[in-house]
């Protein structure tokens, strides 16, 4: 995904070289962005110099130089000669406003030129979740007379009940987990910390499977391989698919992000406001955590049912 940003910096290193250099600092040391999300940021930014520099003849304008237009005709090229999706489109907007409005606030610009454009619209899908009977198919799938069965029920109740996300499960610390104020303590993006309460199955399957942990020499990571080392993100994903096979489930791209939709709809279908689902979530933005008002036709029809008054014999 550096392949943008690499051609970038492997030219002359010009204002624009420089303008990137100091923003990727901004977002590592500022805003304490994870790897990806800079790299995801780079590569689209990395693009849009590339395209530009090869509209110029080959000359990477400063950034003072770029213009609104500039910024259209990309968005333009990538939706009509690319065929990129809304979704593409808009995350790519976002990246290049993001470094122009860094420049604006470091006083090196005195405006953007992404001001007035807007993202595409997106039709936006309904999250992939599980309802409760496929839970427990789910959940029985492990083998619980093996310790690694123990603990891959573990990691998906983990998952189900907590809403974690994937890092979020791979980092967490023997320190985490307090069965005494039946919480977990979890670091998520931006390094921002919180808890989030243990319910009665998330409690007993993380102690039974602690129990039969068996760590390597100074290992502190609650969930380990069988070599006692930390688990990484792919094998957790692995560990997830294997069980969705063997429970049978008919559910595309199923994975431990759609566990997560899974504990974020439950909360929803129990009346627990939006703010607190919110909260448990992680979400740094309500708008982000309104996609799971979404209700099926059963609640829908027993809502409307619940308003009828007529005698059905009049």
């Amino acid at each position: 995904m550096q392949s943008g940003i690499t051609e970038v910096a492997s030219t002359a290193q010009g204002p624009l070289e420089a303008a990137l250099r100091r923003f990727e600092s901004h977002l590592r040391v500022e805003r304490n962005l994870s790897p990806r999300t800079r790299a995801a940021y780079l590569y689209d930014l990395g693009r849009f110099a590339n395209w530009s520099a090869e509209k110029r003849g080959g000359h990477r304008a400063p950034p003072g130089d770029f213009t609104r237009e500039d910024v259209q005709l990309y968005v333009q090229h990538l939706k009509e000669d690319r065929g990129c999706r809304p979704a593409t489109l808009a995350r790519t907007i976002s990246s290049i406003r993001v470094f122009f409005d860094f420049l604006v606030e470091q006083e090196e610009l005195e405006s953007s030129p992404c001001t007035g454009i807007r993202n595409p619209r997106q039709t936006r899908k309904l999250p992939v979740y599980l309802v409760r009977g496929e839970l427990k198919r789910l959940f029985d799938a492990p083998d619980v007379t093996t310790p690694l069965g123990l603990r891959d029920r573990a990691m998906l109740v983990t998952f189900a009940f907590c809403g974690v996300r994937l890092q979020e499960l791979v980092g967490l610390n023997m320190r985490d987990v307090d069965f005494q104020s039946r919480t977990l303590r979890v670091m998520g993006k931006g390094s921002k910390e919180r808890l989030i309460p243990l319910n009665d199955d998330v409690a007993r399957t993380l102690l039974q499977w602690l129990e039969a942990r068996t760590p390597a020499e100074g290992e502190k990571s609650v969930f380990v391989n069988r070599f006692g080392r930390r688990l990484s993100g792919r094998m957790v994903e692995k560990i997830v698919d294997k069980y969705v096979a063997v429970a049978g489930l008919a559910k595309d791209g199923l994975s431990p992000h759609k566990l997560r939709h899974t504990f974020a709809t439950l909360l929803h279908g129990n009346d627990v406001d939006l703010v607190e689902i919110q909260t448990l979530l992680g979400h740094a933005s309500i708008s982000t955590t309104q996609i799971y008002t979404h209700t099926d036709r059963r609640r829908l029809q027993g809502a409307v049912e619940k308003l009828a008054v007529l005698d059905p014999g009049a």
